[in-house]
């Protein structure tokens, strides 16, 4: 999303923006790669803990806010664009202490706890969809769509597949957990690889925790089959077109599912995580009723997962029905809105 801000708004990212941000996280790469400044933060959960836990991680939010104060005293930014999630609450403290203007991009289709928390310090907020407005008191809130890299719309199917070296004339499933995986997701690859490769090629984005047991499964596999599996820990710059090569996109439903995946325009089955206030069951339920993806419970991959996976693939009517849902809910002026309310609102 920066990015396509700085595209379109003349923004320098190594000098007119400051991310502030969780500490030692995929995030704080990713501005490194960028030569974006960044201010880690070390932060905690408050809800659903123990007393003691609490008490900590309280202590840390203190301290992550005042360690924000001085970044944010030291960079004086115009305005602050926050996006969520227990890292972002004490930058927004700080910010509005400081009288800094504050936009709030919400990409969920319900706000969590942080932004319950802080979204009344805010000028405004930036929602991807029209069903989240009613969270917000009447002229608070404003519908710009999900902001994604251009690239993401971009990204063409033979490009993908040129990227990745896969047979042209043959399915591609790609595979996503987020960017710290998930277990259940890679599990059921796992266990299913071989029969999953008489079927399709598979590009598996899986985290840290599972690639070495990933690798040593691949290992067994005869060389055709491990030609077809394709795994990697995390993609950054190749991941709109890991997302773009793909038949069907087998993943969590986090937020960026919002987004993303109607960018390329991929059709998705979704196995929403039990976490954070059940945000993927709704994102995932959203998809759904649109037609645009299939969902499984968690509990049901084991049963369900190859079968659904393997129907949906044979049924060439069903992906292109669901492709031209998944399409139809594509923002590609996201960013450039969002980019608007910064200048609005910048003192």
């Amino acid at each position: 999303m920066l990015e396509q801000l700085a595209a379109t708004h003349q923004l320098n990212l190594t000098s007119d923006v400051l991310y502030v941000g969780r500490a030692a996280s995929v995030e704080e790469k990713i501005a490194s790669q960028f030569q974006i400044p960044f201010t880690g933060l070390v932060v905690g959960g408050i809800r659903s803990l123990g007393v003691r836990t609490q008490a900590q991680n309280f202590l840390r939010m203190l301290r992550a806010s005042r360690v924000a104060g001085d970044a944010i005293a030291h960079f004086k930014p115009n305005v602050i664009l926050a996006t969520g999630g227990y890292v972002s609450a004490p930058a927004l403290w700080a910010g509005w202490r400081k009288k800094i203007p504050i936009v709030i991009e919400l990409p969920d289709l319900e706000p969590g706890w942080a932004i319950q928390a802080t979204w009344r310090l805010s000028k405004q907020v930036a929602v991807s969809f029209d069903e989240v407005l009613k969270y917000f008191a009447r002229g608070r809130a404003t519908v710009t769509g999900y902001p994604v890299r251009a690239e993401f719309f971009q990204a063409t199917r033979e490009a993908g597949r040129a990227q990745f070296q896969l047979e042209k004339n043959f399915p591609v499933v790609t595979v996503f957990g987020g960017s710290q995986g998930a277990h259940a997701l890679n599990e059921a690859v796992r266990t299913n690889l071989k029969e999953l490769l008489a079927a399709t090629q598979i590009i598996h984005i899986c985290g840290t925790r599972d690639k070495m047991a990933l690798d040593a499964e691949r290992a067994l596999l005869e060389t055709a089959s491990a030609a077809r599996y394709h795994v990697f820990e995390y993609l950054n710059t190749e991941m709109p077109l890991a997302l773009a090569a793909a038949d069907v996109i087998v993943a969590r439903a986090g937020a960026a599912t919002l987004g993303e995946f109607p960018a390329v325009g991929v059709p998705s089955i979704l196995v929403p995580g039990l976490f954070a206030q059940g945000h993927q069951e709704k994102n995932a339920d959203f998809l759904a009723a649109r037609g645009a993806a299939l969902k499984i419970a968690e509990g049901n991959l084991e049963r369900e997962f190859v079968t659904t996976l393997k129907n949906l693939l044979n049924d060439a009517a069903q992906l292109e029905t669901m492709r031209a849902a998944m399409k139809q809910l594509a923002r590609p002026d996201a960013a450039g809105h969002i980019g608007n309310l910064l200048y609005e609102y910048a003192r």
